[in-house]
């Protein structure tokens, strides 16, 4: 197709107006007879036969237009003369999509058609492009069926470990290879995106400043990696998929810590003044909510693009499930199916079960939570709101014995190496590191003992039977690890969490992503360029009636994010607010989708640059 565009003036009530809707209804091709005069307008001769041209029919009261339709043709020729051979795909009311096209086309209807004539040629690149974007529909890649084979690396797993043959997956764009296995591929997929290496500038928690203790959401993944390994090994489960559920379980996340992503959620729960008529979706669990484990699938699956065929990393859904309940779930208050768009999500990621079906995804969860333990312990000894003597003093009640006992055999081979004449270049900071990690390592052996039971006492059949997915809890901590774990988070919050310094970075944090947030939604063209695209795709997912926001006229860009932004939609007709509440629902969810995959410095250089 060319950029060669005809306009046909139809006055509403004529009788060719019947062909253009049958066309469209019938999704059949009509003729549109063309007149002397019209062949002159189009300069047509025999040699434009079969030439192709997007058309566009206005049809207008008093040379008002009311609606169009939109579709393509060709100029055919018989004895009776020169015709539009036209096929119509869309039918638009008069809106921002046809505004905008008179507009790039400086179009009059009263002006621009010859007295007596309803026919207009015009050739544009631009238009033909916004024309071609709006009646074609998006490609949508078919899934395919795929048996996965076994592969001889895995034989030693154990019998309710996950295995190359179990794999499944949305789309199996590509064929298995021999000596690659399936969670390899994933694994490989998550290291190469670009949401994997934007973590290595997202902050954990805890620091208002970058200091030589900063920790980063991605040396808290390769932490939690190294742990889930580690119980992954000693349990016999499948270490690729171990591995690529850990290394892509924070993703999602938002700059600056859990902080980024609770600013998120409350602002679209409206407790922030910013999104019009946010009362609106509050049926709809406040356009889906934000919770960073959703995001993860929704990155994997949605915004990172890796293929020419789709969107996403189509990585299988034992990964996916992994990475969505490495936390909790709550399920009431976020919709899943505004972060994964596969119809049978919810089946294949067993989200009626609060944890993981498979046993890797039951790693990772609690590989995570014995990483942040160590985490919050390490940070509360290095910035010294907490000194070893009084960690001691908190281990003294009667439940913990077990711990301090750790504890002060870790002093105990210090002040030993010591009497022996080793020299330490900072003591105090070296029994702090090995503290954390004789913590560490006693919940990882409990885990792998406590864990290895229940394995043993769980009905293989019940795993065979349930396509190879568990339906119980089986990787997790003793009843005595467990209550060691919750003090630790306790006393740990207390002087960690509370502290004026983490106050600070979570005030920061909130401040900085309100701001951008309000700033990108009261003008979207704050937006970058390759957002507003995006936005402009995703738009069009769900109305024809779009402007393309880099190319379309600068009036009708700003009418048309006026009405998405601003309009109140109780005053709408009921076909316009409903089509501008799911147009608001697509910008508010492309803010939070483009704010959560900043890094730290990104995010604070874009608030200076809007803001300050």
């Amino acid at each position: 197709m060319g950029n060669k565009i005809i306009y046909i003036k139809l006055k509403e009530g004529c009788k060719p107006i019947e062909y253009f809707r049958n066309s469209f209804d019938e999704r059949k091709n009509y003729y549109y007879n063309l007149s002397s005069y019209a062949e002159d307008e189009l300069e047509i001769s025999k040699a434009c036969i079969d030439s192709s041209y997007f058309l566009i029919a206005l049809i207008h009261d008093n040379d008002k237009i009311i609606y169009s339709y939109l579709g393509t043709g060709t100029i055919s020729h018989n004895d009776k003369g020169f015709s539009i051979k036209f096929s119509i795909k869309s039918k638009l009311n008069y809106g921002t999509a046809i505004k905008n096209i008179c507009k790039l086309s400086e179009l009059s209807l009263s002006d621009d058609f010859a007295k007596d004539e309803y026919v207009l040629k015009e050739e544009s690149e631009l238009i033909a492009k916004q024309i071609d974007f709006i009646i074609n529909r998006p490609f949508e890649e078919k899934t395919k069926e795929q048996r996965y084979e076994k592969i001889n690396s895995e034989d030693g797993l154990d019998d309710l470990a996950q295995r190359n043959e179990y794999c499944e997956r949305a789309y199996n764009l590509r064929a298995p290879k021999q000596h690659r296995g399936e969670f390899q591929r994933d694994y490989e997929r998550i290291v190469h995106s670009k949401a994997f290496r934007r973590m290595v500038d997202k902050a954990q928690v805890f620091s208002a400043s970058k200091g030589d203790y900063y920790r980063t959401r991605m040396t808290h993944t390769q932490a939690v990696s190294q742990i889930a390994r580690g119980i992954a090994e000693g349990l016999g489960l499948n270490m690729y998929l171990t591995e690529a559920i850990a290394l892509g379980h924070d993703i999602g996340h938002t700059p600056f810590g859990h902080q980024g992503e609770r600013t998120l959620d409350s602002i679209l729960q409206g407790k922030f003044n910013i999104i019009k008529n946010v009362e609106s979706f509050t049926e709809d669990l406040s356009f889906g909510g934000f919770k960073h484990n959703y995001q993860s699938i929704r990155v994997a699956t949605l915004l990172e693009e890796e293929y020419t065929e789709i969107c996403g990393m189509d990585l299988s859904y034992q990964t996916l499930e992994g990475m969505l309940k490495h936390t909790k779930l709550k399920r009431d208050n976020y919709s899943l199916d505004q972060f994964i768009s596969s119809d049978d999500a919810s089946d294949k990621l067993y989200f009626k079960q609060d944890f993981c079906s498979t046993l890797e995804g039951q790693v990772v969860a609690i590989a995570d939570e014995i990483a942040q333990r160590g985490h919050d312990l390490d940070d509360a000894f290095s910035s010294g709101a907490m000194e070893f003597d009084d960690f001691k003093n908190y281990l003294t009640v009667k439940k913990m014995k077990e711990l301090l006992g750790i504890v002060e055999t870790v002093n105990k081979d210090l002040t030993s190496m010591c009497e022996k004449n080793r020299r330490f270049v900072d003591k105090k900071e070296l029994r702090n590191s090995r503290t954390v990690s004789a913590i560490v390592s006693y919940f990882i052996n409990d885990v792998i003992n406590n864990s290895k039971s229940k394995m043993s006492e769980y009905d293989l059949s019940k795993f065979k039977g349930n396509y190879n997915r568990v339906k119980e809890e089986l990787i997790c901590f003793s009843e005595k690890a467990s209550t060691l774990n919750k003090y630790l988070e306790t006393i740990i919050s207390s002087k960690v969490i509370n502290s004026p310094e983490v106050s600070l970075f979570d005030n920061n944090a909130e401040t900085i992503i309100s701001g951008l947030f309000k700033a990108y939604y009261n003008n979207p063209r704050l937006l970058h360029k390759g957002t507003q695209r995006k936005l402009y795709i995703n738009l069009r997912n769900i109305s024809e009636n779009v402007v393309d926001f880099e190319y379309g006229n600068h009036e009708v860009i700003k009418e048309e994010f006026d009405m998405i932004t601003n309009e109140n939609l109780k005053e709408l007709s009921t076909e316009d607010a409903a089509e501008y509440k799911e147009k608001r629902r697509v910008l508010v969810r492309t803010i939070c989708d483009f704010i959560s995959g900043m890094t730290d410095t990104y995010a604070i250089n874009e608030y200076n640059r809007i803001i300050k």
